[in-house]
C-alpha cells in the first residue's frame, strides 16, 4: 500500500512573524476575476468548479499538468477569488452562483481520468457530485474553469489564459480572460525550476536591503531578488540537470548536510531516512516513505554562527500554522546558531502551542485528512526554505510597506471554521488575503488590494526583517500516483486555440 507522510498536534521554539509581499499573479488575477464572474453570470451557470491549470515553459513542446505546485495553486487562487468577487449585485453577502471546492480532488476521488485530452472523460466531470466551498451541500457542476500558464523564453514574463467549458458543449473550451505579468520568484518556485544563489549574489542582495532608506529603495531591493532568481533559473535550464557548482558548497545546490547552513535529519521511531537526488525530476530529492505507525521527527540544525529562518512545509502546508502562502509570507522557525529544533508536526492555534503530529497514512486516508483545502498532488512533498535576516537601513522618515495580497487561501487550522457559510468564507478570504471591499463607479461592491500599508516598527528581538533566501530543497516521498492527472505532454486539442 502506498504511504504518505501527513500530519493530523508543544514546544517553546522561536518564530518570526510573516512577511507581506504580493504575488504579481495574484494582483493581476484579482483584476481579471470580475470579467470571469460576469461571463459566468451571463451564461446563467448555477455551480462552477475550477480544475487544475496546464503549464508550459518555452523549452517544452507541449503543456503539462505536473510542472509543480503552479498547476494546482492557480486553480486554488481562482476558486478563492470567485468566492470573493462572485456575490449578488444587490446583496453582497449572498453568492451569485455556487463555487465548487477542490474540483480536481473531487474528480480524482470519483475516478475521472485525463479530462483535458479525452472528451469522454470530460463528460464524466458533469456526472459527479462536488462539495461547495462553503457549507455541507454537494452539487453537480454546470461549468468548469481551467487555464494555462506559460513562461517566456527568458522567463521574464508570465502569461495566464483562463478558459471555460460547460455541460452543454463539453468538447468546446472557450477563452474567457487573459493576463500577463512580470515573473517573480514565486512563479519560478511554483514551476519547480531549480535555482541556486551564489555567496556573492546573496551578499549583494543583502547589501541592497541594508542600504534601503525608503519604500522605493526597499521595493527595488526586493525586485533585485526576483531578477537574480530568474537569471539563475535560466542558467540552470540551459545546463539541464547538471548543477553549476558542486552540491553542498556555498555556491552549489543544497544537500541534507547543508541547506544554506541548516542540516536536515528525518527520523522515524529513531531510524534515519536520507533523501537522495532524483535523477528523473530536476531540482528534487526523493526519499522512501517511512512505515506506518512510526513517530516522525524532522530535525533542523543551524551549523552557522548566525540565526537563520526556516520555512518547513509538508504536503503543501507550513509546519507553523498550516500556512499555504509563498515562503517569504510564512512564519519561520528561527533557529539560533548551533541549536537544533526537532519538528514533530504542525504547530497550530493562536499561540502555535497545539501540535498535530506527523503520521504516515495511505493515500486514501490522506485525502480524507486534507479536506480543508489541500491539493492532492502535494501530499508527498516536503519543502525546506532557509532565510537570512538583513537589517534595513535607517529610514529617512516614517517607513511604510505594502501589505501584499495573497489569493492562495486560508491557513489550514482556520479554514474549516471559515467554510461554515458563504459570508464567513468570503470575509475570511478578504481579510486573510489582505484585500478590502470598496465601491465601483456604479456603486456595486468590488474587491481590491488593501493599499493602505502599515508602518514598520523598530524590530523587536524576534523580528526577522527582510528575509533573503539562501537555499531551498524539495523532497518527494514517492512517484506520483497514477490516478493524479500527470499525463505525458501532448499537443493541444485541434478544436481549441488560445
Amino acid at each position: 500500500m502506498k504511504r504518505l507522510l501527513t500530519c493530523l498536534a508543544l514546544c517553546g521554539l522561536a518564530l518570526s512573524p510573516a512577511v507581506a509581499r504580493a504575488d504579481k499573479i495574484d494582483l493581476k488575477l484579482n483584476d481579471e476575476t470580475p470579467k470571469v464572474v460576469k461571463y459566468l453570470k451571463d451564461k446563467g451557470y448555477k455551480n462552477v468548479g475550477v480544475l487544475h491549470f496546464r503549464s508550459q515553459t518555452a523549452s517544452e513542446k507541449h503543456p503539462r499538468f505536473d510542472s509543480g505546485t503552479i498547476n494546482a495553486n492557480m486553480a486554488d487562487r481562482l476558486e478563492n477569488l470567485l468566492v470573493m468577487h462572485g456575490s449578488q449585485a444587490k446583496n453582497p453577502e449572498q453568492p451569485a452562483f455556487g463555487v465548487i471546492h477542490d474540483a480536481s480532488g473531487a474528480a480524482l476521488k470519483q475516478r475521472v481520468g485525463a479530462w483535458f485530452t479525452r472528451p469522454e472523460e470530460r463528460k464524466k466531470l458533469f456526472k459527479s457530485d462536488y462539495p461547495l466551498a462553503w457549507g455541507k451541500e454537494s452539487v453537480k457542476a454546470d461549468a468548469f474553469l481551467t487555464g494555462k500558464v506559460t513562461l517566456s523564453e527568458d522567463l521574464k514574463k508570465t502569461r495566464v489564459v483562463i478558459e471555460c467549458f460547460d455541460a452543454k458543449a463539453s468538447e468546446k473550451i472557450v477563452k474567457v480572460a487573459e493576463l500577463s505579468c512580470d515573473t517573480d520568484r514565486n512563479v519560478i518556485r511554483d514551476f519547480n525550476l531549480p535555482y541556486t544563489l551564489t555567496k556573492a549574489q546573496h551578499q549583494a542582495l543583502a547589501r541592497g536591503f541594508k542600504t534601503a532608506r525608503s519604500r522605493d529603495q526597499a521595493q527595488q531591493a526586493d525586485q533585485k531578488v526576483d531578477d537574480v532568481v530568474l537569471q539563475q533559473a535560466k542558467q540552470q535550464q540551459q545546463l539541464g540537470n547538471k548543477p553549476q557548482n558542486k552540491p553542498g558548497t556555498q555556491d552549489g545546490p543544497a544537500t541534507t548536510q547543508t541547506i544554506g547552513g541548516i542540516a536536515l535529519k528525518i527520523t522515524a521511531s529513531g531510524k534515519e531516512f536520507t533523501p537522495a537526488a532524483n535523477s528523473s525530476q530536476q531540482g528534487f530529492y526523493q526519499m522512501e516513505c517511512p512505515p506506518r505507525d512510526t513517530e516522525i521527527v524532522m530535525s533542523l540544525t543551524n551549523t552557522t554562527e548566525k540565526e537563520l529562518g526556516v520555512v518547513l512545509k509538508v504536503a503543501g502546508f507550513s509546519t507553523v500554522g498550516e500556512q499555504k502562502e509563498a515562503p517569504e509570507q510564512c512564519r519561520k522557525w528561527l533557529v539560533p546558531p548551533g541549536k537544533t529544533y526537532n519538528i514533530k508536526g504542525f504547530y497550530t492555534g493562536e499561540k502555535f502551542d497545539s501540535l498535530k503530529k506527523f503520521v504516515v497514512k495511505s493515500r486514501d486516508e490522506a485525502k480524507q485528512a486534507f479536506q480543508n483545502g489541500q491539493q492532492l498532488e502535494n501530499l508527498d512533498l516536503i519543502e525546506i526554505y532557509v532565510f537570512e535576516s538583513v537589517d534595513g537601513g535607517k529610514p529617512e522618515g516614517p517607513m511604510t510597506i505594502s501589505r501584499g495580497v495573497n489569493a492562495r487561501g486560508l491557513r489550514g487550522d482556520v479554514a474549516k471554521k471559515a467554510r461554515s457559510s458563504y459570508r464567513s468564507l468570503k470575509s475570511s478570504l478578504v481579510k486573510e488575503g489582505r484585500f478590502k471591499k470598496a465601491r465601483g463607479r456604479d456603486g456595486a461592491e468590488v474587491i481590491v488590494p488593501d493599499t493602505e500599508g502599515m508602518n514598520v516598527p523598530a524590530p523587536e528581538e524576534k523580528d526577522f526583517p527582510n528575509p533573503v533566501e539562501i537555499k531551498n530543497m524539495k523532497i518527494r516521498l514517492r512517484p506520483a500516483d497514477a490516478g493524479v492527472q500527470t499525463e505525458q505532454p501532448k499537443p493541444e486539442p485541434q478544436d481549441y486555440k488560445n
